[in-house]
């Protein structure tokens, strides 16, 4: 299913179960993706994440040797980008000439354990743990290395390079632009240094790819005039000459690569344009701005051309209608190269812009990269996205929420039915601060959550959400969190089509009925409620004639139903006591456990029925409620 096709869908499938005109509780869900299996990186639509490690910008959070922070931190955005929908992440494990795994090569990063060398405690290989963590969880695991990157920091990274650093080793290969330091591309040295570093990656881990990003020649005025009077002969300028060298490492590292393993993706991550129209023949229709081909020396264009790599990923960092580098015309231009050369086209999606909370802004919210989404769909070429990156992406609900939805919109398929716990009598409501609030409106978040602790399985044990639900207004620690994702996994409650939840919305008496309803048998043909106010063509006419004859509702003096008065919180435990049939017996005598119900109190019965751990029985024909030896159960509810 495309873009446009599944946004389409989800669009329809955000008709609500709690809103006004809801989806029908026990509409099957669709079934999940199939398991993505962890190899050869060809994928029907490619789903990746950059993690750049970079100054620790997505990991580590900090400078730390401990293995088991080091895992935690990887758990958790593994998950993260299982859960939004992706298949692959793209790690950055060669930052700058050094190394985030047990190298021959390189010294240990140190934006790893904070100082350049120093491994992590215990023999702890981060690389191998992030492969077979990603690999667990269907995911790709592609290592990114920047090739002639020394330091980024300047003078203060320069310091700070380990004693068995290649650059201190042999500092004839290195040359200093603008006060960071780089390898020299047209040394023959350094192109079999960063060959070899390929190699010992594809030969210790199994990894699903090789990446390279945009880092070749960081300048025109790179100082590599004695490497061009050395080996430059037969070249008519030095731009020919650097691109050359670029070329012979784009081709012989995909040659070596290959050999070790046949089904290893490798790809490079350019700049978006190669070169303008007016630079030369067979550019974009863009103008004016950072242009590979001169600026870094890299003829993208002829290496999907040759077939020397296997996938493409320029980093189109432009909103669609910008006046001089166009994302659609840019993306368009991208299509037309790759066709039929077998090279596959990722897009490199500019995450970090979304998100503007200016309203006249092109990339205000998600809109700018919804579009892109959107027009790569049309784009029979483009055979997925790469994002950048990892925690712009977690730090933008909105942005997360989307890819949960357009990436993966079906919900995992739930192990079985829900069934409401009829059978335990345990305390599934408590109040705040000794009071309970009976008057007050019931919020969705306290909907589901009340729904999700009543709800088992045919074998009458507790359930829980699969995985996180993609709502871009619930976070992993809300305390209705939990509850949404039952809900959601169990087709109990959607969201809205702008991706959010909405918690703190009302529900109406109708959405209450409806979701109870969801719970028993179908209610038939039944149509019409007995209620003037809900007419036989009413979104929850049958659930409310459903309650009605099951004795749970009953409608007001007046004969009205009132379907859409905002349900309160003593109604709704007054509701779910009837639909599980539960009652006070009248010869229990219990304080009262909240400030705000009295004895007097309409509700009170209800209210201590569903707050008070106890046991259901029958003694002399009639049914007792006796409390537990352990008291009051007080769990945590809404």
């Amino acid at each position: 299913m495309g873009v446009i096709e599944r946004i389409v869908a989800l669009l329809l499938m955000g008709v609500l179960a709690l809103t006004g005109t809801p989806m029908p509780p026990g509409t099957a869900a669709e079934p999940p993706d199939a398991a993505r299996p962890a190899a050869a990186g060809i994928q029907e639509e490619f789903r990746a994440v950059w993690v750049a490690t970079v100054y620790r910008l997505d990991y580590p959070s900090e400078a730390t040797a401990d293995p088991q922070i080091l895992r935690q931190e990887a758990d958790a955005i593994l998950q993260d980008c299982a859960d939004m929908g992706m298949n692959a992440v793209i790690l950055q494990v060669r930052p700058c000439a050094d190394a985030f795994y047990p190298s021959e090569i390189f010294p240990w990063s140190r934006y790893l354990t904070g100082r350049q060398g120093s491994a992590p405690r215990d023999g702890f290989d981060p690389l191998a743990y992030w492969v077979e963590r990603a690999h667990a969880l269907g995911l790709e695991l592609h290592a990114w290395i920047n090739p002639f990157r020394i330091t980024k920091a300047g003078a203060a990274d320069q310091a700070e390079l380990a004693a068995h650093h290649p650059a201190v080793l042999h500092p004839e290969w290195v040359v200093e632009y603008e006060d960071n330091l780089y390898f020299d591309p047209g040394l023959p040295e350094v192109q079999a240094l960063i060959l070899q570093g390929a190699e010992e990656l594809v030969r210790n881990y199994d990894i699903d790819g090789i990446h390279l990003d945009d880092y070749f020649y960081p300048g025109s005025g790179f100082d590599d005039g004695e490497t061009y009077a050395r080996y430059g002969q037969g070249f008519s300028s030095l731009g020919d000459w650097r691109r050359d060298n670029v070329n012979r490492l784009v081709k012989a590292l995909g040659e070596r690569v290959h050999a070790l393993d046949p089904a290893i993706s490798y790809g490079i991550s350019p700049s978006g344009v190669w070169a303008d129209r007016s630079s030369l023949p067979g550019g974009s229709d863009t103008t004016g701005g950072y242009e590979s081909y001169y600026a870094a020396y890299a003829d993208s264009r002829k290496w999907v051309q040759e077939g020397w790599i296997d996938y493409i990923c320029p980093q189109i960092y432009w909103y669609i209608g910008h006046k001089s580098m166009d994302y659609a015309a840019i993306a368009r231009w991208w299509a037309d190269t790759v066709e039929g050369t077998g090279v596959r086209l990722y897009i490199g999606m500019a995450d970090y812009q979304a998100g503007n909370s200016d309203p006249a802004s092109p990339w205000h919210g998600t809109q700018a990269i919804e579009a892109q989404l959107a027009l790569n769909d049309t784009l029979p070429q483009v055979a997925g996205e790469v994002h950048f990156r990892y925690r712009l992406i977690a730090g933008e609900p909105a942005l997360r929420a989307l890819y949960q939805r357009v990436y993966a919109p079906s919900r995992p398929a739930p192990p079985s039915r829900p069934f409401l716990n009829r059978a335990e009598h345990t305390a599934y409501v408590e109040g705040q601060d000794g009071k309970f609030r009976p008057d007050a409106v019931l919020s969705r978040a306290e909907a589901v959550t009340l729904l999700a602790r009543l709800s088992v399985d045919g074998e009458g044990e507790p359930l829980a959400g699969l995985r996180r639900a993609p709502f871009a207004d619930v976070a992993a620690g809300d305390w209705y969190a939990e509850g949404v994702d039952f809900a959601w996994t169990y087709g109990v409650a959607n969201g809205y089509p702008d991706g959010t939840f909405r918690p703190g919305d009302p529900v109406s008496r109708a959405e209450l009925v409806k979701l109870l309803a969801a719970y028993g048998p179908p209610a038939g043909e039944t149509t019409a409620a007995p209620f003037p106010d809900v007419p036989s063509g009413h979104w929850a006419a049958g659930a409310i004639a459903y309650a009605q004859a099951e004795g749970w509702v009953d409608g007001y003096a007046d004969g009205t139903f009132q379907p859409q008065r905002p349900v309160t919180r003593g109604e709704a435990v007054k509701l779910l006591n009837a639909a599980l049939g539960r009652s006070m017996d009248e010869t229990a005598r219990v304080p009262a456990p909240f400030s705000d119900v009295p004895e007097d109190h309409w509700a009170y019965g209800d209210i201590l029925e569903a707050a008070v751990s106890h046991a259901f029985y029958l003694e002399e024909g009639r049914e007792r409620w006796r409390l537990p030896a352990s008291g009051r159960n007080a769990s945590a509810a809404p």
